[in-house]
């Protein structure tokens, strides 16, 4: 058995903030586009040098190690559109089922031929120039956009399996352009979901199969599926009166692991809250609200490795605000804390502003 205490701080010191773990393993959800995985790895002190931006888990954006993309393209391309939650998919999964793996190969077919002349694209640009070339029924018409185009998320899986890595030019513009790596076929697909597993379990832990398929958007028997690839690598324990499993190369390092931070400032969609199993980490459930947002999830505020509040933050007159809410309160001081203070001026400099104020709301 663990406890709870010893869940946070192992899973900050493998995050890469109170130990030498890397938060590339598993990827850095970044949304909106170029907004918050960098953020992560700065706030870590992480070099990110070789990772770049795909489509990835859940076929959402994520910063990725460029050496993973063949493990990605390979764990992640589903044969079956039933395979997917139907949140990640919506009916066309369903509509396509067993059709969906030939229907990535289809659209990732054409987008190399696109792509081939190595010019960068944003995604209209290459979906007008993907969609009129492949099957009208992988293309239908949307309401939205007033055209015919390929389904989105069909989309979004094909350009990792076309090897696209995204470029971001400004908040409001990014292109795709051929990373000259990754694509299908790469690994071996059993191996490859094993993996991405165990990277899963060993940032997470304790987790069980339903974290899995939330995490991939994965439909529950897919997911019990994958998880089986890597179960002899994994052992239960239980944690806060929850069942789960952790890899057992990992067992010895829930007995010590090292004390996080006292305070610190995290983005939003920082692995630490996107991997989580949001219960265990944030028992209440007002709070679970706050920190889960419904729209916009807010940054949030760490201190002893609970997380104590969330913060947002606000421009003008070339100063940037960190505004914190408390869920119990904080320290006596906590703005002028000496890791509070690095921690918003990593804020400031990412998004390009010299002068920080921290403050808490009310």
């Amino acid at each position: 058995m663990v406890t709870r205490a010893q869940v946070l701080a192992y899973r900050a010191a493998v995050s890469g903030l109170s130990g030498t773990g890397s938060v590339l393993l598993t990827g850095v959800q970044d949304h909106p586009t170029g907004a918050t995985a960098r953020l992560a790895t700065a706030l870590r002190g992480a070099a990110d040098g070789d990772a770049v931006l795909v489509h990835s888990v859940r076929a959402a954006t994520h910063l990725h190690r460029s050496g993973d993309l063949g493990l990605l393209a390979a764990a992640l391309r589903v044969d079956d559109g039933a395979e997917l939650a139907q949140q990640a998919i919506g009916r066309f999964g369903a509509e396509i089922g067993s059709g969906f793996g030939a229907a990535v190969d289809e659209v990732a077919a054409v987008m190399r031929d696109v792509m081939a002349g190595g010019v960068a694209r944003t995604k209209g640009e290459l979906s007008g120039a993907v969609s009129p070339r492949v099957d009208a029924r992988l293309a239908p018409w949307c309401q939205g956009c007033g055209v015919h185009h390929v389904q989105d998320a069909l989309f979004r899986y094909a350009t990792l399996q076309t090897g696209l890595v995204i470029e971001v030019e400004s908040p409001k513009v990014f292109r795709f352009r051929a990373s000259g790596g990754g694509g299908a076929g790469a690994d071996d697909v059993d191996a490859a979901r094993a993996e991405l597993v165990r990277r899963f379990v060993h940032a997470a832990g304790p987790v069980r199969p339903t974290h899995l398929a939330t995490w991939l958007s994965l439909a529950p028997a897919a997911a019990k599926r994958w998880w089986a690839l890597a179960e002899p690598d994994l052992t239960d324990v239980e944690a806060d009166g929850r069942r789960g499993s952790i890899l057992a190369a990992d067992a010895p390092s829930f007995d010590d692991p090292p004390a996080p931070d006292e305070l610190r400032l995290l983005g939003s969609y920082d692995p630490l809250t996107e991997l989580a199993d949001r219960e265990l980490l944030v028992p209440d459930p007002a709070a679970r609200r706050q920190v889960w947002a419904a729209t916009a999830n807010p940054g949030i505020v760490l201190w002893d490795g609970e997380i104590a509040g969330t913060w947002r933050r606000r421009t003008g007159r070339g100063r940037l605000t960190l505004t914190a809410t408390a869920f119990d309160g904080l320290p006596p001081a906590w703005a002028d804390h000496e890791s509070v203070r690095a921690d918003a001026d990593v804020i400031g400099r990412f998004f390009g502003v010299e002068e920080v104020e921290v403050a808490t709301a009310g």
